[in-house]
């Protein structure tokens, strides 16, 4: 059995970035959420190559159109790899269904499962309100910020001090100005389907 490891806002981190998919992203799991790695998890900055690009986001707020690919909710009654989990599964749902998966996306089909996605990715949204009360915004970027200036000491804390934010993913992330997450989504889904056989 796999033993995750802790998963936290933070900045960024240092090191050379590299382009290239794992090996075999079919056998690849991700040490904080336990999902497939899938592709693009470099294109985010995954220095360690075990975490997967929902992850790798969260551990680097500084990417340069993070507040277009994210934003911070409040949602303390779920983890942050439980929040990734859970979008993902939305996005693959919506993509297996041919519909849009960006969270302010409207269905093109108001059958079966897809508006229940919908509302699921609306009501993580909406709490947004929230975190922007508790922290004075939900702008990726501004945390980043307010991070970055703290001393080393609160840094080294920063989960008790952020207690119930999350980073959520908007369905987006971008290579310069092309948005590489329909292609991740994709990935994910070939392995998944890879495993099963």
């Amino acid at each position: 059995m796999m033993t995750l490891r802790p998963l936290l806002l933070s900045p960024g981190r240092t090191g050379a970035l590299s382009c290239d998919d794992p090996v075999s992203t079919t056998e690849a799991m991700c040490c904080y959420c336990g999902c497939d790695i899938g592709k693009g998890r470099d294109m985010v900055g995954s220095i360690e190559g075990e975490d997967c690009v929902l992850c790798a986001l969260v551990q680097n707020l500084v990417r340069p159109r993070i507040d277009e690919e994210a934003c911070i909710v409040w949602v303390p009654e779920l983890s942050q790899p439980a929040v990734n989990v859970m979008i993902r599964r939305v996005h693959l749902t919506l993509r297996a269904h041919k519909e849009r998966v960006e969270t302010d996306a409207k269905p093109t089909k108001a059958v079966g499962i897809i508006p229940a996605l919908y509302h699921v990715a609306q009501a993580l949204l909406d709490r947004r309100r929230e975190a922007a009360a508790r922290l004075g915004t939900s702008s990726p970027s501004e945390l980043a910020d307010a991070l970055l200036r703290l001393p080393a000491d609160a840094y080294s804390g920063r989960d008790r001090l952020l207690g119930g934010a999350r980073l959520l993913p908007l369905g987006r992330l971008y290579d310069g100005s092309s948005d590489i997450y329909p292609e991740i989504v994709d990935s994910w889904a070939a392995s998944r389907r890879a495993t099963r056989n």
